[in-house]
């Protein structure tokens, strides 16, 4: 990837001027050419160290599921109450915070004043805009059903948003739980344990072994603790920007695929993903073709997505959904039968919508029992892990004291 400064107009003749990451020039010029702008000028750009941490923490990029939400159900209101779309931005960007998404919308309001659609004003920020939210706008616009393809965008986002708080609740409760026990257990070691062994040195007492590599865990991180601090940075800063890359991103999630209940939980988050978000974009209106390619690439784990990858390919040469879906590693057979009598049906949308909320309560079952069991069982792994320490600690003292005796 590089960075380009790019300066362009489109067919009106407004000039502005952006930053672009791209793979290559040619993609990017075809990319200007097909939304209708016209590049002026290139320039090649550096990256700055603030850029950098920004893009590996995804600090102040693109806009969040919140944002799109709450802009999606005011643009709905105001519609609906019959104001023009021009004007319902207007209202909405009246005094609005400085965001990445409301720049992109008063670019968008300056491109529906000049005639141009809704759709393709978005579709010149994807970063902000996912490429679901612009095709389901496209199909909104043709239909005429625009209110209605909002209150559906509105309704995903709501239900993404729901089972991501569920699955967040649920890791993040015993990782914070962890960090705790760690940072206490550290600080024991670090301030404490050496209290301990001036007196041990003192007194003539054989120690045991559980208490002698308790002293030099102590002896060593006292001495080495900034430095292993800052390894310990070092190398989570280098784990965390290698899952940024295509290939530890893939092997992240392939590695979540392997610990019994995370994969669980993964599964049925994507496959609840991957349910939603096609049923979304099939009712409306928007083919089922074009609507896997959509799906496909907005599937978080991407081993996953890669198994589904082979659908489109198989209903290009006239398979139907159900039985291409079948011939996919790991479908489950829930998924084959629901989908099958959809499309018999002709409820494809409904019935991938009930699949969704299959999957869904699939999700809050494994997060509540994962809720109740992680506390007992970290909480017997820190009562084990002090236990150890008071009794390496302490039964030198009861030794040193029978022999003073």
């Amino acid at each position: 990837m590089e960075r380009i400064k790019v300066r362009y107009a489109d067919e009106k003749g407004r000039s502005r001027e952006e930053i672009f990451e791209i793979r290559s020039l040619v993609e990017m010029r075809k990319a200007f050419q097909a939304q209708g702008y016209y590049i002026i000028s290139e320039e090649k750009e550096e990256v700055t160290l603030s850029e950098r941490f920004q893009k590996m923490f995804k600090v102040g990029q693109g806009a969040s599921i919140k944002e799109l939400n709450e802009f999606t159900k005011l643009l709905r209101t105001l519609i609906k109450s019959g104001m023009p779309i021009n004007d319902a931005l207007d209202v909405l960007l009246e005094g609005a915070a400085d965001t990445r998404l409301n720049r992109a919308l008063k670019q968008v309001k300056e491109d529906i004043s000049e005639g141009i659609a809704l759709s393709t004003a978005l579709s010149r920020h994807p970063d902000v805009f996912p490429e679901i939210y612009i095709k389901t706008i496209v199909a909104g616009e043709k239909s005429g059903a625009l209110e209605n393809i909002l209150l559906r965008l509105s309704e995903f986002f709501v239900s993404t948003m729901t089972i991501r708080r569920k699955v967040f609740a649920a890791m993040i409760y015993p990782c914070i739980l962890l960090m705790v026990t760690i940072v206490a257990v550290s600080y024991m070691i670090v301030a404490v344990v050496p209290e301990f062994s001036a007196f041990f040195r003192s007194v003539n007492v054989p120690l045991p072994l559980m208490t002698t590599m308790l002293l030099w865990a102590s002896d060593f991180l006292s001495e080495w603790f900034w430095i292993l601090v800052f390894g310990l940075i070092f190398v989570v800063s280098g784990i965390w920007s290698y899952s940024k890359s295509p290939e530890g991103r893939k092997f992240l999630d392939n590695f979540k695929l392997t610990i019994p209940i995370i994969r669980d939980l993964e599964t049925n988050y994507a496959f609840s993903q991957f349910s939603r978000t096609l049923s979304t974009m099939i009712e409306g209106g928007i083919p089922l073709l074009d609507s896997l390619n959509v799906v496909l690439e907005t599937l978080e784990n991407k081993v996953l997505a890669a198994r589904f990858s082979v659908l489109p390919e198989l209903l290009e040469k006239g398979l139907g959904f159900g039985k291409a879906l079948k011939k996919v590693h790991g479908a489950p057979g829930v998924m084959v039968k629901v989908i099958h009598v959809g499309e018999e049906s002709g409820n494809l949308g409904e019935m991938l919508d009930n699949l969704a909320d299959h999957y869904d309560e699939e999700i809050s079952e494994t997060t509540d029992a994962i809720t109740a069991l992680i506390e007992p069982i970290l909480f017997l792994g820190i009562a084990m892990v002090v236990g150890t320490m008071v009794v390496a600690l302490l039964y030198p003292l009861l030794t040193a004291s029978t022999h003073l005796n």
